[in-house]
C-alpha cells in the first residue's frame, strides 16, 4: 500500500486524494469538451457546482451516519483532512448542486448527466484504486486456502493487523473497468441509442450495483442500520432510483425510435408535388 505519495514540509499528498482529484478534473474536462457550442462555460460551472455539492453531501452524510462519534466532538466535523466521506452522500449532493445551478442558469440537467456517464465510472475506478493504496474498504478476513489466491490479499485493518482478506478493493477496480467498457459500448452502439437521460442513470446504477454487492464483502467497521452496513443501505438507495430512471426512460421511448449515431442526411429525391391535398 502507498497511502502517501509525498510530503512537502507541513503538506502531505495522499494517493486517494490525488486519484479522486484526477477523476474530478477529467469530469470537468469532459463536460467542457462535450458542451454544445457557446455553452461550455455554463457546463463547466455546473460541474463545479456539482463538485461543491458532492463534497458537502459526502461529509454531511458521513457525519450523520457516524453521529455517535461526531456529535460529542463537534469540532471534528470540519476536519475533513482526517477522512470520512460517504459516496451516496456525494451523489445526492452533486445532483442537488448541479440542479441548483442548472435551474438558475436555465440549463437542462439531463444532458449534463449523460455527459458524465464515463466520468462516473472513472471516479469509481479511481476511488477503488485509492482505497487499495490507502487501505480503506478492505475485505473481510478469510482462512488461508479457503479461496483462490487471486481472490485474496494480505492487508491490514484499521489496527494495523495484516491477515489474509478477500480482495474487495481489487474486485471493485475490476467491476469499475467492466462498467467503463459497458458504458463505452452503449455510447458506440450502432443499433440503438439511449434516450436522453438514460445513459447517465445507467452509469450511476452500474457503479451503485458494484458498491452494493461488494459491501457484503467488506471487513472495515461501519455503523449498522437494521442489521446491515450503512454503506450497503446507501448504495441501495442510489441503485434503485438510478436503475428505475434508465429503465423507464427506455420503456417510455416512442415506438419505432432508433437512436444511433447522429442520423445521416437522407438521399436526394425528387421534390414532392405542392398541389396535392396533403400539401394544400
Amino acid at each position: 500500500m502507498h497511502p502517501v505519495l509525498a510530503r512537502l514540509g507541513p503538506f502531505t499528498l495522499y494517493t486517494y486524494t490525488l486519484l479522486i482529484d484526477l477523476g474530478l478534473a477529467a469530469a470537468l474536462a469532459g463536460l467542457y469538451l462535450r458542451a454544445p457550442a457557446g455553452r461550455a462555460a455554463r457546463w463547466l460551472d455546473a460541474g463545479l457546482a456539482a463538485i461543491v455539492g458532492g463534497f458537502i453531501g459526502a461529509r454531511l452524510l458521513f457525519v450523520v451516519v457516524n453521529g455517535d462519534f461526531y456529535f460529542p466532538h463537534i469540532d471534528e466535523i470540519v476536519q475533513v483532512w482526517r477522512g470520512g466521506l460517504s459516496w451516496p452522500g456525494a451523489v445526492a449532493g452533486a445532483l442537488l448542486g448541479a440542479w441548483v445551478y442548472a435551474s438558475r442558469a436555465r440549463e437542462r440537467l439531463v444532458p449534463l448527466l449523460d455527459a458524465l456517464a464515463l466520468p462516473i465510472a472513472l471516479l469509481s475506478l479511481l476511488g477503488w484504486g485509492g482505497c487499495l493504496a490507502s487501505g480503506c474498504a478492505y475485505g473481510y478476513e478469510v482462512a488461508p486456502g479457503d479461496l483462490p489466491g487471486w481472490l485474496t490479499t494480505t492487508a491490514p485493518d484499521i489496527f494495523g493487523l495484516s491477515v489474509p482478506r478477500l480482495a474487495t478493493q481489487s474486485l471493485g477496480i475490476a467491476w469499475s473497468i467492466g462498467a467503463l467498457l459497458l458504458i463505452l459500448a452503449a455510447q458506440r452502439g450502432q443499433a440503438r441509442r439511449w434516450p436522453e437521460g438514460a445513459l447517465g442513470a445507467y452509469a450511476l446504477s452500474l457503479v451503485a450495483l458494484g458498491a452494493f454487492g461488494l459491501g457484503f464483502t467488506r471487513g472495515d467497521p461501519a455503523p449498522l442500520i437494521a442489521g446491515y452496513r450503512s454503506d450497503i443501505i446507501g448504495s441501495a438507495l442510489v441503485l434503485v432510483p438510478a436503475t428505475l430512471a434508465w429503465a423507464l426512460a427506455i420503456l417510455r421511448r416512442p415506438a419505432g425510435t432508433v437512436v444511433t449515431a447522429p442520423p445521416k442526411s437522407p438521399p436526394a429525391t425528387d421534390p414532392a408535388p405542392t398541389d396535392t391535398p396533403a400539401n394544400s
